[in-house]
């Protein structure tokens, strides 16, 4: 089996399944219970929350331990859309559907949401989400890696211009596909809250994190609980699945970029001289995604012939409920968004995997083109 559908989710890695194993047979207790066990639970926690936040460059106290991305997007968004500073929202057209349904319930609600769209090649101007934001905006929120294309949004411009035209926004970014694989320091960056999942960084699923710069303390809370979190996300915390992330996140080796972009780029190169063969994306894009056209092959029959090769890949995001037409693409005006193939990677994929991969699609396109 050839596994190139990291962005969908990746491959548990073998130490945080040991790691997480020891957790569930030592540590099982209850982290607000105040016995030892219980204790031990909450240490385990505390622990793990440190090594997020010393990987990020942000204190323990603005961590938020979650479910995963979309719970992390929908806190965010409806946190700081609720603050009532304002009754407009900057977004862009390409982003997770976490973020676009989110803000189509809240435009149902009242609010003002501005989708950007994206250029052709799917990048994001950052000067036309800035010049968007006016006085009566209370929140920005934008994609830091597009899931789809790989297209990597100018973040730290964004929050750059929209705080030098109005101070009170709120400036929010999606890292589910760019942490763990580029540079993600939130301060850097210039956001006040950041998402992140476990299940994209050969981490659990059911488990991701939420940035919250200090002093944020009037996020409105939309989940009522028991107080964990500091009431920003109630509930009896995930120790296994945490422990896990943190594993995941101790694992993380940015060094593995240099050869996930030779992979990437011989996958490219070479598909691309087969000809009749169309590159959507930009030239600034993450080395983990890579998505193509190919004429005369529509996506679901590219991929339906590779998987019964043995190989996985994706025609739009997994969350996309099994559509195989992507809105990213379409906002795009991309020409053959019926005809995509997304190829994503991560630090287990090798070179024999693309070898085979090319061959595998150079046999399916004479076929079908013939």
């Amino acid at each position: 089996m050839i596994y190139l559908d990291n962005s969908a989710t990746t491959r548990v890695a073998p130490e945080v399944i040991e790691e997480m194993a020891l957790c569930m047979e030592n540590i099982w207790g209850n982290p607000s219970s105040t016995h030892a066990i219980g204790r031990d639970a909450g240490k385990a926690i505390s622990k793990a929350r440190k090594t997020v936040a010393e990987y990020l460059g942000v204190e323990t106290g603005e961590i938020y331990f979650t479910s995963g991305g979309t719970e992390s997007d929908n806190i965010a968004i409806l946190g700081g859309a609720n603050i009532k500073k304002g009754k407009r929202i900057v977004t862009t057209m390409i982003e997770h559907d976490a973020v676009l349904k989110t803000m189509a319930h809240l435009e149902d609600n009242g609010f003002e949401v501005i989708r950007i769209a994206p250029e052709s090649d799917g990048s994001i101007d950052p000067d036309k989400v800035i010049e968007a934001v006016d006085d009566k905006t209370c929140l920005v929120s934008c994609m830091h890696v597009n899931n789809e294309t790989g297209a990597i949004i100018d973040i730290e411009r964004i929050a750059k211009g929209v705080r030098a035209k109005n101070q009170r926004v709120l400036v929010h970014t999606d890292a589910v596909q760019s942490f763990g694989h580029i540079e993600t320091k939130p301060y850097k960056m210039g956001v006040d809250m950041m998402s992140i999942s476990s299940h994209k960084i050969h981490g659990p699923k059911g488990v991701g994190v939420l940035f919250i710069r200090k002093g944020i303390n009037d996020l409105k809370k939309s989940v009522f609980g028991g107080g964990q979190e500091k009431d920003i996300r109630p509930g009896t915390e995930n120790t296994f699945g945490i422990s896990g992330f943190a594993k995941a996140v101790e694992l993380i080796d940015l060094k593995e970029n240099e050869r996930i972009a030779t992979l990437r780029k011989k996958l490219k190169d070479e598909l691309l001289a087969l000809g009749r063969v169309h590159y959507n994306g930009c030239e600034n894009a993450s080395d983990y995604i890579l998505n193509l056209s190919f004429e005369g092959v529509r996506s679901e029959v590219m991929l339906n012939a590779l998987d019964s090769k043995g190989i996985c890949v994706s025609s739009a995001s997994a969350c996309a409920g099994g559509k195989h037409k992507s809105y990213v693409l379409a906002a795009m005006k991309a020409k053959l968004a019926d005809n995509a193939i997304r190829f994503s990677f991560s630090r287990y994929t090798t070179k024999e995997d693309i070898d085979k991969t090319i061959e595998a699609v150079k046999e399916i396109i004479k076929l079908f083109r013939r």
